[in-house]
């Protein structure tokens, strides 16, 4: 009840009033998508294409969709902006009870497993992960998925079992593969915890082993109907070749976060425009960090030097070494072996950003706090080496407090100390940027507060030294842990206005398609990190502002909402096809003169940019205010090609690049011509006018097409060419052809035909059936072992 009640009071704001979060890809990214998603569902159908995005892709086979995810029954009871924030800030609070209830069955007493649990539920890194709709999972789920499996391995029954699959499924269908990796050494800590516990050892590591395999199977069963799309997608999109080392090891955690343990903001507020209250960039990669705070508090700390006072050594040097573990593996590219694993382990090619392993950490150094708090409630009389134990950590946290004080005294009086020790970490380009004394008064600010929470912490544990009422001071502690966590961690939740969030911009309102009309598409190909904007009138200096820009500013791909399809664009999650990445590097690297015509070529029918573009098959027909110095220009593109047209000729290649290199040939005549790799299609000449195509319905995942064809022709569909799409002409399934690099074709005799395009994906209903065959499964095995008891083999 405590966990909730605080969770309540924490998130009183996004609860209770209509405003939401907004930071980095929110409402930029995962916001629209999830849109689509929904409208799948109430459609009474599975999302499975998406038709708006990277000339269309699929949807359910992203994880970053979270399509099956439990969470999405919430749009069947909330408005969406609800049920789209409930998303977010349900998961703290079910990461500290499965923490809870994680360290109740490791035996930890009921208060102080309360004190760890609300650590790890304010943290700054689980907070952090309120940013990332689609990884906030994993802060409730690493702590459930231990839990279960505690519970399987001490009950030895197999339900409990089959609970533990079921918990590592959800975990499962994120297909995260550096979070997958936290719960695995979650897993082998508690392993390796019960294997030490156990009397008989043999029995023990037999158990685990069973318990361990039997989860991960039925996990992956399922999660099937996820998995099996998510690997043919994979296996199609750019991260099929992995990261390079730069691109996987970029945000790393600094050395220097480390401090951002114990003193709040180290690096500032990054929630303004350009950061103007941030100094972090050199040590994040540019930016704010992925984490934007590691941040557990300087009570907690000493709690979790504490600890080793413990009279649990196993469970504390267990969970010392899952920190340890976790910590070396988010400092990524400053840890000098870090390299070297990601050479070695393949699984690492296909993540990025090492510090998202500081969970692992934050979950284990919570853990410490909980030992730690026990080590407090034990009064010392008759325990000598305890008694000084606490005296020491007790005088070593007023030290360091008294330190800390020191430091802010002595740079309150020479205050260009500090200014200057934070300009020497800030890019001279970014200079110019930044407030460097709200940055410097920030910093100060946040020293001071940390000396005050370790002299607070440093008493209190004094104090469990010598008197014996020790459960009113744990309660005094725990309440100075929260309190230190949630005064500084609440800026973590920025928040914008409901009216904000459906803030459609007047440059969708003008593309938004009308009924009837045939599907054509936007391009923007302005660089989303290096838009021309100088000035943004904003009445205040909070990133809130920068994300209505962005909006105003025709970015991508808010426009879904109202209907827009986009064709190449920056993907955010690499988890586009290869083919829609080619195309974009294709159009970025040519001069406009040969740029416009390969977008016309993609049915980009109107290009938005920033920029004042040359004439050359544009027109300029609109303006439109972005609140800045910069007006967005919407271009109609002259000789656009329709979604799907009809052409006599064929032109034949015998691999992608080839078909790639023809279609980006300015000379090509992709009206009259179309480019085939099948061997089986013989080369054709054009002749004359072939007819007309004409698209009578087009859903997600169907299109249909009435076509008038005056000889044999192909009906040539700008759609994206990708696994489990089907075609009929007349009702009679027909061969569907990989055409101009990415697209796909139907061939046609004379006449008049009805031609469907259908998406069917083999992929997902063999899912599919995994799944429900593991669900029966797992039920069958749970009747015949109802009422037995003890050891089941």
């Amino acid at each position: 009840m405590l966990l909730v009640l605080s969770w309540a009071f924490f998130f009183s704001d996004p609860l209770f009033t209509a405003k939401n979060l907004y930071f980095r890809d929110i409402l930029q990214f995962h916001y629209p998508l999830r849109k689509v998603l929904v409208e799948s569902y109430a459609r009474g159908e599975w999302p499975l294409w998406n038709p708006f995005v990277y000339l269309g892709q699929p949807m359910l086979a992203n994880p970053n969709y979270m399509a099956l995810y439990p969470t999405n029954l919430f749009h069947l009871v909330f408005p969406f902006d609800y049920a789209f924030k409930l998303h977010f800030i349900l998961h703290p609070l079910v990461g500290g009870l499965g923490l809870y209830f994680l360290q109740r069955r490791l035996g930890i007493e009921a208060v102080a497993a309360l004190g760890g649990s609300l650590v790890y539920q304010y943290s700054g890194a689980v907070l952090s992960f309120l940013n990332l709709y689609n990884l906030v999972p994993i802060v409730a789920l690493l702590p459930c998925v231990g839990w279960s499996f505690v519970a399987a391995l001490e009950g030895r029954r197999w339900w409990r079992r089959c609970l533990f699959g079921a918990v590592l499924a959800l975990q499962i269908v994120s297909i995260e593969p550096l979070l997958a990796q936290c719960t695995f050494w979650l897993l082998f800590g508690l392993a390796l915890l019960h294997w030490l516990q156990s009397g008989e050892r043999r029995d023990a590591a037999g158990e685990i082993g069973k318990t361990a395999i039997f989860g991960l199977f039925l996990g992956v069963g399922l999660a099937a109907v996820q998995v099996l799309p998510s690997l043919e997608l994979l296996m199609h999109s750019h991260r099929t070749a992995g990261f390079d080392f730069e691109m996987h090891s970029k945000w790393s955690l600094h050395p220097l976060d480390l401090l951002n343990l114990v003193i709040p903001n180290l690096f500032g507020n990054p929630y303004s425009i350009n950061r103007i209250f941030y100094w972090g960039e050199t040590f994040h990669s540019g930016r704010e960090g992925f984490l934007v705070s590691f941040f557990i508090g300087a009570a907690a700390a000493l709690m979790v030097l504490l600890s080793f006072a413990s009279c649990r050594r196993r469970l504390a040097c267990v969970f010392f070494g899952i920190a340890i573990v976790g910590t070396s593996l988010a400092l990524g590219q400053s840890n000098p072996i870090y390299h070297w694993l990601f050479e070695k382990v393949p699984v690492l090619r296909l993540g990025r950003y090492p510090s998202k392993y500081f969970l692992l950490t934050t979950l284990a150094l919570s853990v410490l706090v909980s030992l730690g708090i026990e080590a407090f409630l034990r009064h010392g009389e008759n325990n000598r080496r305890a008694r000084i134990q606490k005296i020491i950590v007790g005088l070593g946290g007023i030290t360091l407090a008294a330190l800390f004080v020191g430091f802010w005294v002595h740079w309150q009086n020479r205050p260009d100390a500090p200014l200057n020790w934070i300009r020497s970490g800030i890019e001279p380009r970014l200079l110019s940027r930044k407030d460097l004394s709200a940055v410097t008064a920030q910093v100060l600010a946040a020293l001071r507060q940390s000396g005050l929470f370790l002299a607070i912490a440093g008493g209190l544990i004094l104090a469990s030294a010598i008197w014996r009422r020790t459960a009113l001071l744990a309660a005094t502690l725990i309440l100075l842990m929260v309190a230190e966590l949630t005064s500084q961690n609440l800026s973590l939740t920025p928040l914008i206005s409901e009216a904000d969030v459906d803030f459609v911009p007047a440059v969708n309102e003008y593309l938004r398609p009308g009924s009837g009309s045939q599907p054509q598409r936007v391009v923007n190909l302005d660089s989303p990190a290096f838009l021309p904007v100088r000035l943004l009138r904003a009445p205040s200096r909070s990133a809130a502002w920068y994300t209505l820009y962005q909006r105003r500013s025709g970015q991508p791909l808010y426009g879904i909402a109202q209907g827009l399809q986009y064709s190449i664009y920056y993907s955010i999650d690499d988890l586009n096809t290869i083919e829609s990445d080619v195309l974009l590097a294709a159009a970025l690297e040519r001069p406009w003169e040969t740029r416009i015509p390969l977008l016309a070529r993609l049915n980009s029918a109107t290009l938005l940019s920033m920029e004042d573009l040359p004439g050359y098959r544009v027109r300029a027909i609109r303006s439109f205010d972005t609140h800045s110095d910069v007006m967005l220009k919407a271009y109609q593109i002259d000789g656009a090609l329709p979604r799907a047209f009809l052409v006599s000729g064929v032109e034949h290649v015998d691999t992608p690049a080839q078909a790639l290199a023809r279609l980006v040939t300015p000379s090509f005549p992709v009206d009259r011509f179309v480019i085939l790799e099948d061997p089986q299609v013989a080369v054709r000449p054009a002749e004359g006018d072939p007819g007309a195509v004409q698209i009578l319905d087009y859903r997600s995942r169907e299109v249909l097409c009435q076509v008038q064809a005056r000889v044999t022709a192909y009906v040539v569909l700008l759609d994206s060419y990708y696994p489990g799409w089907r075609a009929k002409v007349d009702g009679r399934a027909v061969p569907l052809l990989r055409a101009n690099y990415a697209f796909r074709a139907v061939e046609v005799p004379a006449g008049n035909h009805r031609v469907e395009f259908s998406y069917q994906p083999l992929s997902f209903y063999a899912g599919l059936c995994i799944s429900c065959l593991t669900v029966l499964g797992a039920a069958v095995v749970i009747f015949l072992n109802s009422g037995r008891r003890g050891r089941i083999g």
